[in-house]
């Protein structure tokens, strides 16, 4: 009897140490739809392509009721207005650049993971 509660004693410290040491969940990560493309959220500015300009523009066509991008993973102008439309946002209170870096990604992330559009 002694033997098997060490053992489950042991299975419960190991199957505790790894959901202790398991990355936890980000509130602000991409939603399942955009984060097909992509989890990497690096700097992304006009020219920019790849997999995470897909991502960025599957989050901007869900934040921005107005914008149908192509999900092309192109930098390309009509992504550059989209970028800045969502920066001049009333509601937000970021650098109008139409660079994606941190700040705006955190944002785009918030507003993906919700049922609403911007403001």
């Amino acid at each position: 009897m002694r033997r098997r509660l060490t053992a489950l004693g042991t299975a419960v410290l190991i199957a505790g140490l790894g959901l202790a040491t398991a990355p936890a969940a980000s509130a602000a990560r991409p939603g399942a739809v955009c984060g097909q493309y992509t989890t990497d959220e690096p700097m992304l500015r006009y020219g920019d392509s790849g997999p995470a300009v897909k991502a960025l523009q599957c989050e901007l066509n869900r934040n921005l009721r107005w914008s149908n991008l192509d999900v092309d993973g192109i930098f390309g102008q009509q992504t550059y207005n989209a970028v800045i439309r969502f920066q001049n946002s009333d509601c937000m209170d970021i650098d109008v650049d139409g660079i994606v870096g941190p700040v705006t990604w955190n944002l785009l992330d918030r507003w993906s993971t919700t049922a609403q559009t911007i403001c």
